[in-house]
Formats: C-alpha cells, structure tokens, sequence
C-alpha cells in the first residue's frame, strides 16, 4: 500500500535542505510535490515550456546564491541531458532533480517505456548521483544525504520517484 503523504516528505527534505527556487514542467505525479511548495510563501516555483530551460534557470538562481530543484517526469530527462552535461556538471553547478519515474513495473503507456528503462543510465553516464526510493521510510532515509551530496561535489543529483512510492499514474 503506497503511503499516500509521500509528496509531503519529497517537498520536506527539499526544504529541508534550503532549496527555495523550483523550476517544473509539472505532470500528474510531481504535481503532488508541487503542492505544498506552491502554498509555501518562501518557495518560489516557476513553470518553465521544457526542462531545459529550468536547468538554465536553475543555473542561474546557483549563480545568485539560490538552491533549487527542477521537477520533471523522466521523459524530460531526456529533453535537458546535453544542458545537465555542458552546463551543470561541466561547470559543477548542484541542482536537485526531481523525476516521477514512468516506464517501469506496471506502465500502461509503451511510449513510457524507453525513457523509463534509460533513466538510470543517463544519470549515470553523466556521473550524477541518484535515489529511487521505494517507501517514505527509504526517502527520509536518503534524501537528506543526496541532496546534502550534491552541494558537497558541487554537483547535480537526482531522486527518482517510482510508483511504488507514489502509486504511479493510473491508465
């Protein structure tokens, strides 16, 4: 049974860890998160036409002195990958990524499917560090520490939001 105030937790460690700049191309499983940070006075949220343009954006809030993260389904992975690798790990610029994990265990849509399969890899091929965790216990578990990580490396870092934490999108 999926733990239905597992976007709480998501928008919790976020601000935890005093990111306040989020940039999205919202879908139905992020729009979750987004709730909570839209209704916080503190979080600026900004939707952006493709997640590209939020690693721009989110580059230059880094330049500012802001922390940020961009919340995105995995197909966007593959819209921003050359952005993430010529801007934000060539020049170590941390960002968080926020990504509702499609294409896996469950999916009904078979267009969802090669993103979602390919999403760890291109995380890795980039050298960004990455979660997926399963329940609420495994993000709070790892989420501190990720995102911690990723202004430690200087660095983007990714958590990947599976439906078995989520409950996924129903077709």
């Amino acid at each position: 049974m999926v733990d239905t105030s597992w976007a709480k937790h998501v928008a919790d460690v976020l601000r935890r860890n005093d990111l306040r700049m989020f940039a999205t191309v919202p879908d139905y499983i992020v729009s979750h998160v987004l709730e909570p940070l839209w209704a916080d006075p503190e979080c600026r949220v900004v939707t952006v036409t493709r997640e590209e343009e939020g690693v721009g954006l989110l580059s230059g809030a880094w330049l500012a002195g802001r922390r940020g993260a961009l919340l995105m389904q995995n197909s966007g992975l593959g819209n921003c990958v050359n952005a993430l690798g010529s801007l934000d790990v060539a020049c170590q610029i941390p960002i968080v990524l926020v990504i509702s994990h499609r294409g896996d265990l469950g999916e009904f849509n078979p267009a969802q499917v090669p993103m979602g399969q390919a999403a760890g890899p291109i995380l890795d091929a980039l050298g960004i560090r990455w979660i997926k965790p399963a329940s609420v216990a495994e993000l709070e578990a790892q989420g501190d520490g990720l995102v911690k990580l990723a202004w430690t490396r200087a660095l983007p870092v990714a958590i990947l939001l599976p439906p078995e934490l989520t409950g996924g999108k129903q077709g």
